[in-house]
């Protein structure tokens, strides 16, 4: 009976075994030294001239840029924003042109304010407490306001300006709030100044709204 061969296990020399194992781990780093030079590529390189490049910052996506504003600084004066620029932005976008230091206010505060407000497809004005309420500041509570108004209020201070573009669902939605003025689906744009918030105490039953209210 003819007999199987033995397997043949193959005995490498001592410095064959070494030459092997020296590559296996450098295929084994060769990744994670690529990455490394990655990264530090994200941050930093070398110029032809051999001088190290200024590093690459990351930078956050710009949001949808709002409407110029005239007098945007100057609260003695009526601010008017422009018409908007492109496609009006989707959600709720806010700026401060002056930051206030005074009482902050919520989205349900009652609160006394001057305002414009204007549309984002042409810049015509729509309302305006500096044209239509004989200059005067009106006071009413942010709860009986559209939707946009009082978020976009959230969070300013007193002596602040603040300009609040807001989208149609947070607006007079698609059947439009002052036909022919306002249409199905505009969106508006508000320069907001806050002279005052009311004790929480005085809720949202202080009163009437003085003049005209969004």
């Amino acid at each position: 009976m003819t007999s199987l061969p033995r397997p043949v296990r193959a005995v490498l020399p001592a410095a064959r075994a070494r030459h092997r194992a020296r590559a296996l781990a450098a295929a084994l780093l060769l990744p994670a030294t690529l990455a490394g030079l990655a990264l530090t590529g994200c941050s930093s390189s070398t110029g032809p001239d051999g001088t190290s490049a200024a590093p690459v910052r990351a930078t956050r996506p710009a949001g949808p840029a709002l409407p110029a504003v005239r007098n945007a600084t100057d609260l003695s004066l009526a601010p008017r924003a422009a018409a908007g620029s492109g496609a009006a932005p989707t959600g709720l976008v806010t700026r401060d042109l002056v930051t206030g230091t005074g009482t902050r206010a919520t989205a349900t505060s009652t609160v006394r304010i001057q305002y414009s407000g204007v549309l984002w497809r042409n810049g015509d004005e729509f309302d305006s407490t500096w044209a239509g309420n004989g200059g005067q500041a009106v006071t009413f509570p942010l709860s009986g306001t559209i939707p946009g108004f009082g978020r976009g209020i959230d969070g300013m201070r007193v002596g602040g300006r603040r300009e609040i573009a807001i989208p149609p669902a947070l607006g007079y939605g698609p059947m439009g709030g002052q036909p022919p003025t306002i249409l199905a689906d505009d969106t508006l744009v508000f320069v907001v100044d806050l002279l005052a918030v009311a004790p929480a105490s005085a809720g949202s039953g202080a009163g009437g709204a003085e003049g005209a209210q969004p």
